[in-house]
């Protein structure tokens, strides 16, 4: 089989691309190794009840805002089915014991004025980080879908999240509530960029939307239309190798045996995945193939999706994030307490407006605490019992969130029907990550020519895409996949369609 681009993995990424490059005539082929398409757009079912595997909420869905301009132009927005979270709180924010429940509101002016409510001491700061958050997106010319000079960025580049907050303000509760959802970028006092976290949250602030009926339908509107513009997927395909002659990639071997020619090839993969592929590993500049083989990953979760007994549990269309202290200090204290955060999303009861029908909770946890399993291999496509040490363990660290949550939430306990337990090894054999942890590699501040990475590689036919490239989750993956089809169509014709759209 011969396409003029191959693209390997079907998570959002590897479909964005895929869409852009084939409207504009390409013919374009995905490979995929699962039967479900999507990366961490799939979703899941069980007592009847859909569950997202990891896209709980989207941000900037809103008319006229940055994903809302993509997907218009992807020709997707328009069947998406969506529900906007409470304008006033799409986020509360709670700390330890504290009791107060603080909330983070939708729309710039809405978000500082909820919060002079909240912290009316503190108006100047307030305003102080509005601004900076504003003035840092602002200079991240695709993230305003234009072109620009990577000089612009400079000034904002190396700050630091933690640092920038202590200067805006000494309350440190202030502090610990503007960085309350860092659970969004894995956020870590000493390695997170604000730029980091002003690009996710500032989407999020703009707006924030639920999927109705779980975020695979992103995945499954992107794939139609692929097919409409005569592209294709296969899936079932694990690839093998990447057969690498005369310094450019000729094709694509699966496990099946069966070859995938092409003049171009974009990896949505991880990057050492990608690496391991290659069947002339001298093609690769050593200080390449080091900063990728030694880049550091993300935290890693366990997710706890609990169906609720009906009309029983009251559905709030908010979500809720609890840190044991400082959101930026909690992957630190993984090594001496579990849980040290959660996030809770609740999924409304389509038949029984008001009332929630299940909820998803969300804690950070090592990836190395399952690495004595990492052997061990369980998906749809190679389906298999791990040993009863896991699952005691998994349940373990269940019970232990359940019952952290029901401290504050004791009916999410007390009308649980049933639930499933997802761990960083349940991430990794679904969704393809090396370790199974959250967002890829760990973008660090300290080392940002180390932790960040082009499109383009050194193989001249190879391209890359994905969360690990520059920014992770949705809006940060489409706007890749954006720079990632702008390697063949020019970023300039590509950002005026999609202006145009």
């Amino acid at each position: 089989m011969k396409h003029q681009i191959v693209i390997i993995g079907s998570g959002l990424g590897g479909l964005l691309t895929a869409v852009l490059l084939a409207k504009e005539g390409y013919d374009v082929a995905i490979i995929e190794q699962n039967k479900q398409i999507g990366g961490c757009l799939q979703t899941f079912s069980f007592d009847k009840k859909i569950f997202d595997s990891a896209v709980h909420y989207l941000g900037s869905l809103g008319e006229g805002e940055v994903l809302n301009q993509i997907f218009s132009y992807a020709g997707i927005q328009k069947d998406l089915q969506l529900k906007r979270l409470d304008q006033d709180c799409f986020d509360a924010v709670l700390f330890g014991s504290d009791p107060q429940q603080y909330k983070l509101a939708q729309g710039l002016d809405n978000f500082a004025d909820s919060l002079w409510q909240q912290f009316p001491e503190e108006k100047e700061a307030i305003n102080a980080y509005t601004r900076l958050l504003q003035d840092t997106c602002d200079r991240f010319p695709l993230y305003n879908l234009r072109n620009g000079d990577a000089a612009e960025k400079e000034e904002v580049l190396h700050l630091k999240l933690a640092q920038e907050l202590q200067k805006i303000t000494t309350n440190q509760t202030l502090q610990k509530v503007l960085s309350g959802n860092a659970i969004l970028y894995a956020g870590m006092a000493q390695k997170t960029a604000f730029s980091t976290h002003a690009l996710v949250s500032k989407s999020y602030i703009d707006s924030s939307w639920r999927c109705v009926g779980g975020s695979s339908q992103i995945a499954k509107l992107l794939w139609r239309k692929l097919q409409e513009y005569g592209g294709v997927i296969y899936r079932h395909e694990k690839i093998k190798r990447l057969v690498v002659n005369n310094g450019i990639i000729e094709k694509a071997v699966a496990a099946s045996g069966n070859e995938f020619l092409g003049t171009h090839f974009i990896a949505n993969i991880h990057p050492q995945q990608t690496i391991a592929l290659l069947s002339d590993q001298s093609i690769l500049k050593s200080v390449f193939k080091n900063r990728i083989l030694e880049a550091t990953p993300t935290v890693g979760c366990i997710m706890v999706n609990i169906v609720l007994k009906p009309r029983t549990v009251s559905y709030k269309n908010y979500n809720i994030n609890w840190n044991l202290k400082d959101g930026l200090e909690v992957i630190d204290a993984l090594s001496e307490f579990f849980p040290v955060n959660y996030s809770i999303y609740y999924t409304e009861d389509s038949h029984n407006h008001g009332f929630a029908e299940s909820v998803s909770i969300l804690s950070y946890i090592n990836t190395s605490d399952f690495a004595v399993w990492k052997n061990s291999f369980n998906s749809t496509m190679a389906a298999q019992e791990r040993e009863p040490a896991y699952t005691d363990f998994k349940e373990e660290k269940a019970v232990l969130l359940i019952n952290k949550v029901a401290e504050r939430f004791p009916e999410l306990k007390e009308q649980m029907q049933s639930y499933k337990i997802a761990t960083p090894l349940t991430y990794r054999d679904y969704q393809g990550s090396v370790t199974g942890d959250m967002y890829g590699i760990q973008k660090d501040v300290n080392q940002l020519n180390h932790t960040r990475f082009t499109t383009k590689t050194r193989i001249p036919n190879l391209h890359l895409t994905g969360q690990n490239i520059n920014l992770h989750g949705v809006l940060g993956v489409s706007m890749t996949a954006i720079s990632s089809a702008a390697d063949f169509l020019g970023l300039d014709y590509l950002l005026q369609k999609i202006n145009e759209a």
